[in-house]
């Protein structure tokens, strides 16, 4: 209905409503219900003029002339208001529809009032039901949900003391010690983002005036109980609710004396100062030792155990009702938080399955486990590879990419809180390629000025290896984002290394004149830089941010320069590394010493790193050939002119390498002379030289015993493409105009190409 004729006071006399003081705007309604003084019309009366017209019909008329999709732009209707009225009342999207389900949403002391939840005596069945919901409801919260709409809506984690029975009590408890440990643990790792975590805990308690080891004892309490009434039990319904509800109590005190011991500690020590008077020192934080290591490993163990028993008793638990959004009929109210939920529209939320739930704990546990073995990772290569490795696998859990950061540095700049980061990147790169600066035979060694050029050089670049550290740790996504950024820093760092072996090799001439320093240092941070650059493209097609038709030029850049140039890094630390044994053995002879049995040398992996790194760039000069052999018969669709620009694609794609100097940026004139040369050869015969590449990456791989998962992924997509190629090199489906298939089912950066029928 819209008004066809209307009656509006001056102007004036509505902006000086509009701009009259709060107390008057407040009170307005109450002052509009009485007629206004003086014969003016009160706003009730003035609305009431209004003539009021159907336009239904002449709407439904008008909307028949608008195609599917469109919309009409209204300058009072922007894409504010379209989106908030798309969200309005949708039940998935407007929380606040779900008010009116809960007329009175219950608090803690009103559910007690009305005797909708107990306080004691609560039977067995009754508190398995309430645990398996807070278990559902924190994973709910460890999957991103606000903390006020999943663990939060138990109104037994409101005031935990005043619960009676002593099961529920220290359970409740102890789940609140678990989440703010958990919620400690995410910010000391920093490693979230909005869609990961939500970090407030909207001042909640947490039971912050109970330790860890009260929570713990009370746990143990609680399971001497249970034993005890499991052992007076007569009927075996009870036994079994009660031995299902031990179990879940001794799950929950193994879970949270797991945490406790993987939270990094503070240690003191005393010193005594002068006079003889003793001072308390607090040092970092430390992370758990090896040892240490092993009792939390079986600890968790036990819980991982019990972890399957829980998702066998389910059915014994009181289960949710049918209709209602409680994940749990006695202890949960959905609407008591409603209060705290910003003024926006709030995403209703829906707390995750119980049997989905326990199997997700148990993964979880699974995972920490294995980010546990990061306390084995003492050089910073092999915690960096760890690291990465455990991202790919893991990726959506953070609280498991969490716990590998705060163990390896849980202080700043202090690698397991003992040890100082700079000292551990000056092994790492002695034992890539063993700068003389520090080896201790060199004389540059003690040299004083070569010593404070390096201590400086580690000291101020120490946060660009610890943000590269840091950044393993994001979700993939993420990672892509802060790689891009992180290429500015490691521009800034290979001028200083260039600078610092340019002085060290300028002294080293004039102290000792058979060894170089040339290129040490920048060959170590040019290795990173280039891993670096490599992961940021693969993370591309693994988030598939590239079209098909983007393809060439990515594979043609990791193929052509990226992979190349990381193996000709590591050949060359190779060379170094053997150049400083012949030396040392040199002057060892001269010196008349005799020589001590030696062990032969290790290679830290980097026979196996150069050969993998062969087979990627092997592997990626066949998809390269490959794609320009489906172009060649003009069988990869390609945008419109119009809407298309090649050269401001490829440069948006290689833009955070613009700022690097070596390697130096790839113009696209370049890859559009190599385009054109390549599409001139026949399509068979850039299918064979595919086909060629992908065998050779095969043979590459198979030549290492006991390959890994990721290994065997690759050389079976070797495999298939192997064949593929052989396929359409003989002449197989020439007719067809049928753009490829990528599949990345096998292998998150390398596809299988398949023909489309």
């Amino acid at each position: 209905m819209i008004p066809e004729k209307e009656s509006t006071p001056p102007y004036s006399a509505v902006a000086e409503g509009a701009e009259g003081p709060a107390e008057t705007r407040s009170d307005s309604r109450e002052q509009s219900e009485p007629p206004a003084p003086g014969g003016e019309k009160s706003e009730f009366d003035r609305m009431a003029e209004y003539e009021w017209q159907d336009i239904t019909t002449d709407f439904f008329d008008c909307v028949k002339d608008l195609e599917l999709g469109e919309l009409v732009h209204d300058s009072m209707f922007g894409l504010l208001e379209a989106m908030s009225a798309i969200e309005m009342m949708d039940p998935k999207m407007d929380a606040g529809m779900c008010c009116n389900r809960e007329a009175t949403p219950l608090t803690f002391d009103t559910a007690v009032e009305t005797g909708v939840m107990k306080l004691a005596n609560i039977e067995p069945r009754e508190a398995i039901g309430l645990i398996d919901a807070v278990y559902s409801c924190t994973v709910s919260w460890l999957e991103g949900h606000s903390m006020v709409q999943t663990v939060l809506t138990c109104l037994y984690l409101h005031k935990p003391h005043r619960i009676e029975c002593k099961t529920i009590k220290a359970f409740a408890i102890a789940i609140e010690k678990i989440i703010n440990l958990i919620r400690n643990i995410t910010v000391r790792a920093h490693v979230f983002e909005e869609e990961d975590f939500q970090l407030s805990s909207f001042d909640y308690n947490m039971s912050a005036d109970v330790s860890e080891a009260k929570a713990l004892s009370m746990l143990k309490a609680a399971e001497e109980d249970l034993i005890k009434k499991a052992k007076d039990a007569e009927e075996e319904r009870e036994k079994e609710e009660l031995h299902a509800l031990l179990a879940r109590i001794r799950f929950t005190r193994l879970f949270l004396q797991s945490m406790v011991s993987l939270y990094p500690v503070k240690n003191s020590s005393m010193w005594q100062g002068h006079g003889g008077a003793w001072h308390e020192i607090t040092l970092q934080s430390v992370a758990p030792t090896k040892n240490e290591m092993i009792d939390i490993v079986k600890t968790l163990n036990g819980a991982l155990e019990l972890a399957q028993t829980i998702e066998k008793t389910i059915e014994l638990g009181t289960q949710p009702e049918e209709g209602s959004d409680a994940p749990n009929p006695m202890g949960f109210s959905m609407m008591v938080n409603q209060r705290l939920l910003p003024p926006t529209f709030p995403r209703s939320t829906k707390i995750k399955d119980r049997h989905l739930s326990i199997q997700y704990l148990g993964e979880l546990i699974q995972r920490i486990k294995h980010g546990c073995k990061i306390v084995n990772c003492t050089n910073f290569h092999a915690a960096l590879n760890f690291l990465m490795d455990f991202s790919k696998k893991y990726s959506p859990c953070l609280l498991s990419r969490s716990i590998p950061q705060t163990l390896y540095l849980p202080a700043h700049g202090k690698v397991f809180g003992v040890k100082p980061l700079t000292e551990v990147l000056k092994e790492s790169a002695k034992a890539f390629i063993a700068p003389p600066v520090l080896l201790p035979d060199s004389q540059l060694y003690n040299n004083p000025y070569a010593v404070k050029c390096v201590n400086y050089f580690f000291e101020n670049n120490e946060p660009t290896f610890s943000s590269l550290f840091a950044l393993c740790g994001y979700n993939r996504a993420r990672q892509r984002d802060r790689l891009g950024s992180v290429m500015f820093t490691f521009a800034r760092l290979q001028e200083e290394a260039e600078g610092v072996d340019a002085y060290l090799h300028s002294l080293s001439l004039k102290i000792e004149s058979s060894r170089q320093h040339l290129a040490c240092f920048g060959t170590w941070v040019f290795y990173h830089c280039l891993r670096a650059m490599s992961c940021y493209l693969l993370a591309g097609l693994e988030l598939e941010l590239y079209s098909v038709h983007e393809y060439l030029y990515i594979f043609w850049y990791l193929y052509q320069y990226l992979f190349s140039w990381i193996v000709s890094a590591l050949t060359r630390a190779e060379t170094f590394l053997a150049e400083q044994e012949y030396i040392a053995d040199m002057k060892a002879a001269k010196s008349n010493q005799k020589k001590p049995k030696t062990k032969k040398r290790k290679s830290r992996g980097d026979a196996k790193e150069i050969v993998f790194n062969q087979a990627m760039q092997t592997l990626c000069g066949g998809y390269y050939k490959a794609l320009a052999g489906f172009y060649k018969e003009n069988r990869i669709p390609e945008p419109l002119p119009m809407f298309d620009n090649e050269q401001v694609r490829f440069e948006h794609r290689f833009a955070p390498f613009a700022s690097l100097t070596t390697p130096p940026p790839m113009p696209y004139g370049e890859f559009r002379q190599l385009k054109m040369f390549m599409l001139q050869s026949p399509a068979q015969e850039l299918y064979a030289a595919a086909a060629k590449h992908f065998h050779e990456a095969r043979t590459l791989l198979e030549t290492f015993p006991n390959p890994d998962e990721e290994w065997m992924d690759v050389v079976k997509v070797a495999k298939m493409n192997f064949v593929m190629m052989n396929l359409l090199a003989s002449g197989h489906s020439r007719e067809s105009k049928q753009p490829p298939e990528f599949d990345f089912s096998c292998h998150r950066y390398f596809p299988i190409i398949k023909q489309r029928k």
